[in-house]
């Protein structure tokens, strides 16, 4: 174990013990890279109290493409991770975390 090769301290321990189980729940959602960073992109807008619009998401070139972030989208509704909600006074579109979504984050 990693414990005995180098000197870990309590918050190391914590920290691969996160990534062990954030990994597990990320396998157990079938979820690839990107549908991990515009889920973690989405929490974090709304963390803030902002609404994280559609398009908002798409400019995020460090996540990946426009295309790429789309498709991605597109698999976290079908995983019913997230929603859309259609702007009542304009075409924006607003993504939001469904029960499911919220779930994954409250199980890391």
């Amino acid at each position: 174990m990693l414990e005995g090769q180098i000197n870990i301290n309590k918050k190391l321990f914590a920290y691969l013990k996160y990534l062990r189980q954030e990994e597990a729940i990320n396998e157990f959602y079938g979820l690839d890279g990107t549908q991990i960073k515009v889920l973690n992109a989405v929490v974090l807008l709304l963390s803030e109290d902002k609404e994280s619009k559609v398009g908002d998401l798409l400019g995020f070139a460090s996540i990946a493409s426009p295309a790429t972030i789309h498709a991605a989208l597109k698999k976290l509704t079908k995983k019913n991770l997230i929603q859309f909600r259609q702007a009542t006074n304009s075409r924006a579109r607003y993504v939001e975390l469904t029960e499911l979504g919220l779930k994954r984050f409250n199980d890391l």
